[in-house]
């Protein structure tokens, strides 16, 4: 498979994983009460979803998988590198389609993250129309702070504000409604700043900020929205219980009659921040029934139910991410190597040598004969030392290409090759290449096998003598849709 199709299948995997982590919680919920649990529950079942795509990523960023094909003999070496890819179905473009629904994921994410950046701006619009608080309130807050164990916030008072509220990260505000300045009850304004403060002990001001990034990456899973409205609904409910550990039913009353007061005033603004009355209100008749009865902590049993949940999610995530980054296209490479050329002795050729013998005077009798004298046969030249030929290569390491050229993917070439001239030292080294030809030229087919020859070695007892040798050879790339 290509890196679009993983890709694209590590989102389908996501949403699968957040389909079962979603039962799976619901399934959990029914035996448990506990506030706290339940929102660690919630907690897993967000953040796994997360997990195969990581991987994935993760994973394709390795270097992909070698499988060598049996070596075959021919005049000349050639070694091919193949692409293997899957078989398509006639008519259907898979890789197409995984490009799509990357492009759906995209979009998806960059309109998610244009409506954060809006809800964000609104969110700073109110910090900057918020004055400092008087100083009774900041000492109930300093008050109610001490008590929860937690740094005082800044607090700030704001008439466009319908509910209190927390902000920031990293120096948190605490933004009250200017209708808690005149309330004639503190203990309205006690119960409603131990929430938040609540909210700042848990760290629930980073997690919100965590939250948001995550749905946006992964804003095509329509699951993530509801686990995220459960977490946040368990969130208010771990707060709840925290803030009236002590109380008594008065107390609790109290409580709840000052978040239905709250939710009355409520605008109903979508900011990113902590609220009093929370943005998730279908959950509010539950919160209530917990603020006037309050669950039971859970147990033991309880807490290895939700580690065995979430080891077994995990598994489901790490396998399918796994199983999908092994489905990667190899690289096949097929070695053929070269056939012996059989060297033949030069042929020896002595030419006779005539030596006249020169003419007597002239006699009136009968003429000298001319002798013609042969030499003796001259004695063979020694021959010159030639470097070493390999006659029988036996390779210790292939010169395996590990990829398909990049200039040639953005092509669109399917093949190429290139032909390079190589000095074999005695160790079996292959050293001082030099591409003779590419084909076609520009599509970096040279280059990559280049450093497929970088990491060839003969071995050593293919090597005659201790003398170099040469070596020619061809690499040759093969795309191929089989």
């Amino acid at each position: 498979m290509t890196t679009p199709e993983l890709l694209a299948l590590s989102l389908g995997l996501s949403v699968v994983v957040a389909a079962l982590a979603y039962v799976g919680v619901r399934l959990f919920e029914r035996g448990v009460a506990d506030p706290v649990l339940r929102e660690r529950a919630w907690a897993v079942a967000l953040y796994l979803p997360f997990l195969p795509v990581v991987l994935t990523v993760v994973l394709l960023i390795g270097p992909r998988p070698v499988v060598e094909a049996p070596a075959v003999t021919d005049t000349t070496m050639t070694v091919e590198m193949v692409a293997a890819l899957p078989a398509r179905a006639p008519g259907i473009d898979t890789e197409q389609v995984a490009w799509a629904l990357l492009g759906l994921a995209g979009l998806l994410g960059l309109a998610r993250g244009a409506g954060l950046a809006r809800r964000t701006l609104r969110l700073r619009r109110l910090v900057r129309e918020a004055c400092p608080a008087s100083h009774e309130m900041v000492e109930v807050v300093g008050t109610c702070a001490r008590l929860a164990g937690v740094t005082p916030p800044e607090v700030r008072l704001c008439p466009a504000a319908g509910e209190a509220l927390v902000a920031g990260v990293a120096g948190p505000i605490l933004i009250l409604p200017a209708s808690l300045a005149g309330d004639p009850n503190p203990a309205v304004l006690r119960a409603v700043c131990a929430h938040e403060l609540a909210h700042l002990k848990r760290g629930d001001h980073r997690a919100l900020w965590i939250e948001e990034v995550l749905l946006t990456a992964l804003a095509i899973n329509p699951i993530l929205r509801a686990i995220r409205d459960r977490r946040a609904a368990a969130r208010e409910e771990a707060c709840d219980l925290q803030v009236l550990a002590h109380a008594d039913g008065d107390a609790r009353r109290l409580y709840a009659r000052s978040l239905l007061d709250a939710l009355r005033a409520s605008t109903g603004g979508d900011v990113p921040a902590l609220t009093f009355t929370s943005n998730r209100r279908i959950f509010v008749m539950h919160r209530l029934k917990a603020i006037l009865s309050p669950a039971p902590v859970a147990g033991s049993r309880s807490r290895l139910a939700l580690l065995g949940l979430g080891v077994a999610l995990a598994a489901v995530a790490g396998t399918g991410s796994v199983a999908l980054a092994a489905k990667r296209e190899p690289v096949v490479v097929s070695v053929v190597m070269p056939v012996p050329a059989v060297a033949t002795a030069p042929a020896r050729v002595s030419a006779p040598v005539a030596i006249p013998i020169a003419a007597a005077a002239p006699a009136p009798v009968a003429a000298v004969p001319v002798v013609e004298a042969v030499p003796e046969p001259a004695p063979e030249p020694r021959a010159v030392p030639q470097a070493q030929v390999i006659t029988n290569p036996n390779w210790s390491q292939m010169p395996t290409p590990l990829r398909f050229p990049a200039a040639a993917l953005e092509q669109d070439l399917t093949s190429g090759s290139a032909e390079l001239s190589c000095s074999v030292e005695s160790d079996g080294r292959v050293t001082a290449c030099t591409v003779l030809t590419e084909e076609p030229l520009g599509a970096g087919f040279g280059d990559a096998a280049l450093e497929a020859a970088a990491r060839a070695r003969l071995s050593p007892q293919s090597v005659e003598g201790v003398a170099a040798g040469g070596l020619r050879f061809i690499v040759r790339f093969t795309r191929s849709t089989d």
